[in-house]
């Protein structure tokens, strides 16, 4: 594995170009992955190495280019990662030389092999998701230009909230372009914001990196450590070098904890550690201190939603727009299973014209008739159903936009708590169906939508209700949003949105459902530039003032006069 020590030579990070030039001989079987997989097969084969690439005795059906790259970076023998690129650079025909130092690289345990789940679980794009977001990192690396930045984020951003994903995309990234992206995985974590480091407050101002970023994030991130490679006293000037130094930090502290001096045994096992932790539980912690952290919430408001959630079952979070409907959502959650497991939480959003049919169960057309096809909401309570001791929790976004009682059918009794466990006959089937006990719902509502009528009644009584408001004069928003930014023109805007709000209450065809939310107003990081107010101001305000002020024009004129005016 990788060879650190005290007097150890100069890396010469060799292994850089190999991994660059096979990311771009990747890149063209994007779409011939079925060659692909036999290439890869050869080279097991030729490697006299068992592939691991299988499953119930058959190769993949198809593969992302971040699970080939795995191949090698595995927690194997040195020699067989060795004997694996050299018949990858014979079958693929690489004009680079094999690296037999692996100085900075990050060797995933056998867990993280994957990029994407079974075929049996894995939904239709997870694995072209993948690919898009190879290629765009590659694209963005070689030419930074604006829309191959916008490109990347975008795909960044859907890969990241793909099953299993979190911190090991970066470490991928870091393999096809190490010198253009960072790897997040726990030593560079620990080594950018150890006390005495360099990058420490930079970094800060950005993220405490306690969960994986997104894309834009990311790439912020990316920017500080290249600026401070600038730094003459900067001790490395590349992300290799930054691994290298972290990894050997990580190493020296697992000696001071008494693990084996031996060098090899010692990476071997902090792998093994780190293969243990995931199996103990693949998902971060996530606690009632976190979701305080994070929303802009008292523990007497935190401890009503869980009690309103726990004695109905069914709960909906109703607010104007911009107070993280949604965001509580999910965050609620995760509090009360006590991580971020996202297999757990699941979420979708209801439409005018959704149905039973994809609710639950219905007839879907194929090539020579139809099919019965199974829903989200059906899914998820076998799911549950077939794990009772564990709580599961199906969010519906935007609830009332949906028809009810058209929705759920015959299974809107058996979401009522004393309802749950018992059965019922499906519409489309003699299949006997509950709605399993450690099933919770919460749905979110924005008072603000006109085209919502009132709440149906079956709605009402099935649910609690909270109201969220905005959280402009809340302590939390004060140290939290308003004090990290230096920008003037922030504060002003935000006292001019007080003032805003208290029109819209006052305003008889409004009122306080219509309030503009905070999270408008909560960028990533610290201090945001004047551009960044104005786009809030001219394409997230305006034309929310423009709906609810549709016959007043001259209220709405006055109003655009003053956001314009203290940002100018």
């Amino acid at each position: 594995m990788i060879k650190i020590s005290e007097n150890a030579k100069t890396p010469s990070f060799e292994w850089t170009n190999f991994y660059m030039k096979f990311a771009d001989k990747l890149l063209e079987y994007k779409n011939d992955r079925t060659n692909l997989i036999k290439l890869i097969d050869k080279v097991f084969d030729k490697s006299n190495l068992k592939n691991p690439f299988m499953e119930n005795g058959e190769l993949f059906d198809d593969i992302c280019p971040f699970t080939v790259f795995s191949a090698f970076n595995r927690q194997i023998k040195m020699n067989n990662r060795i004997t694996i690129l050299k018949n990858i650079k014979e079958i693929f025909e690489i004009d680079e030389i094999v690296p037999s130092e692996f100085e900075g690289v990050t060797f995933v345990p056998p867990i993280f092999t994957r990029f994407f789940p079974k075929k049996s679980q894995r939904k239709e794009d997870d694995i072209s998701n993948l690919w898009d977001l190879f290629e765009a990192a590659i694209n963005y690396a070689d030419n930074p230009s604006e829309i191959n930045k916008i490109t990347f984020i975008r795909n960044f951003d859907k890969v990241s909230a793909q099953y299993g994903i979190k911190w090991n995309i970066t470490i991928v990234l870091y393999w096809i372009r190490p010198y253009s992206y960072l790897n997040l995985d726990e030593p560079n974590r620990e080594y950018l914001l150890k006390e005495d480091s360099l990058y420490r407050d930079n970094i800060l101002n950005i993220s405490n990196l306690k969960n994986p970023p997104n894309g834009n994030i990311y790439l912020d991130i990316i920017d500080v450590c290249k600026e401070m490679f600038k730094n003459p006293d900067n001790p490395h000037h590349s992300f290799p070098e930054l691994s290298y130094e972290a990894l050997k930090l990580w190493k020296n502290k697992k000696k001071k904890t008494n693990i084996n001096k031996d060098e090899e045994l010692a990476l071997k096992k902090t792998v093994q550690e780190h293969d243990e932790k995931y199996k103990e539980s693949k998902y971060e912690k996530y606690t009632k201190e976190d979701f305080l952290e994070e929303v802009f919430m008292n523990e007497k408001q935190y401890n009503t939603l869980v009690n309103l959630l726990t004695m109905k079952k069914n709960l909906i979070l109703q607010g104007p727009p911009g107070v993280g409907k949604t965001f509580v959502a999910k965050r609620l959650a995760y509090s009360i299973i006590g991580e971020r497991d996202t297999e757990r939480v699941t979420m979708i959003q209801f439409h005018q014209s959704y149905s039973y049919e994809d609710f639950i169960l219905g007839y879907r057309p194929k090539e020579d008739g139809f099919e019965l096809k199974t829903g989200p909401f059906y899914e998820f309570c076998k799911k549950a159903s077939n794990d009772p001791n564990r709580k599961y929790f199906f969010i519906i976004d935007e609830i009332n936009r949906g028809n009810i009682s058209k929705i759920f059918g015959e299974l809107l009794m058996l979401i009522e708590k004393d309802k749950r466990g018992e059965e019922i006959k499906l519409l489309y089937t003699d299949e006997l169906f509950t709605v399993p006990e450690n099933l919770y719902i919460i749905g979110t509502m924005n008072t603000a939508d006109r085209s919502i009528a009132i709440i149906d009644y079956a709605l009402r009584r099935r649910f609690s209700f909270f109201d969220l408001k905005p959280a402009f004069e809340s302590e939390k928003f004060e140290t939290n949003v308003i004090e990290k930014n230096s920008n003037p023109k922030f504060k002003a805007l935000i006292n001019t949105i007080k003032d805003l709000n208290k029109e819209i209450s006052r305003d008889d065809s409004l009122g306080e459902g219509f309030q503009i939310g905070h999270s408008y107003f909560c960028p990533n990081g610290g201090s945001v530039p004047n551009e960044w107010l104005e786009n809030i101001v001219e394409y997230e305000i305006i034309p929310l003032l423009k709906e609810y002020w549709y016959d007043n024009q001259d209220k709405l004129n006055d109003w655009i006069k003053e956001l314009k005016g203290v940002i100018k």
